[in-house]
């Protein structure tokens, strides 16, 4: 809750709004039902891919409004009705929250808040561990750090955890109605977007 102080940093924006860009590594292994048999993974220890959109938009035109990201909420409208699920099934997302902002506006762009809603939305708290949808369990990119290229990959591994029930002490439920997780990976502030829905296998 460190007071703006744009002498420092941006107007509106502070050191700890921002992501730290970070080396890391991160992997999954795509396999068939068929093939995790071959490896013995049980899968009830694994998650499936149900189906994904990506969407792509002009990298030197910039955006008609800068306080929608358009492409995310393309992106995750494509996922979503290519899975025929509805918001109310998500259990958790993980979204691209390389600064504060792109959280905040990762809400409405999702669809669970209006313009200029996406704030009260998360002070009631729907996005916490608690919440109605809890985001980016494992503290997101500011939290967990931001390995730019490999960054999709660990939103992956995160739904992974907690949709197996291995994320430890930041676990949280996921019930028999809310059983997909939505991934979203941003480059280019909002121009390339990949929004993928998953579930446990098992």
């Amino acid at each position: 809750m460190t007071e703006p102080n744009p002498r420092t940093f941006v107007d509106h924006l502070n050191v700890y709004d921002c992501s730290k860009v970070s080396d890391a590594g991160a992997a999954v292994a795509i396999v068939s039902e068929s093939g995790l048999h071959r490896i013995g993974i049980p899968e009830s220890e694994a998650v499936e891919i149900l189906d994904w959109g990506q969407v792509e938009a002009d990298l030197t035109i910039p955006p008609e409004n800068p306080t929608r990201l358009e492409t995310t909420a393309r992106a995750v409208g494509k996922a979503l009705e290519n899975t025929g699920i509805s918001l109310r099934e998500l259990g958790t997302v993980e979204c691209h929250d390389c600064f504060t902002i792109s959280g905040l506006l990762s809400v409405k762009a999702i669809g669970l808040a209006g313009q200029g809603e996406g704030p009260d939305y998360i002070l009631a708290g729907n996005t916490s561990r608690q919440g109605t949808l809890p985001f980016n369990t494992s503290g997101g990119l500011i939290g967990w750090g931001h390995p730019t290229g490999g960054t999709g990959v660990r939103q992956a591994v995160t739904v992974w955890r907690q949709l197996t029930g291995k994320a430890g002490n930041w676990q949280i439920p996921i019930s028999s109605d809310r059983p997909y997780a939505l991934s979203i990976n941003m480059g280019g502030n909002d121009k390339t977007v990949v929004a993928i829905v998953y579930r446990r296998a098992g």
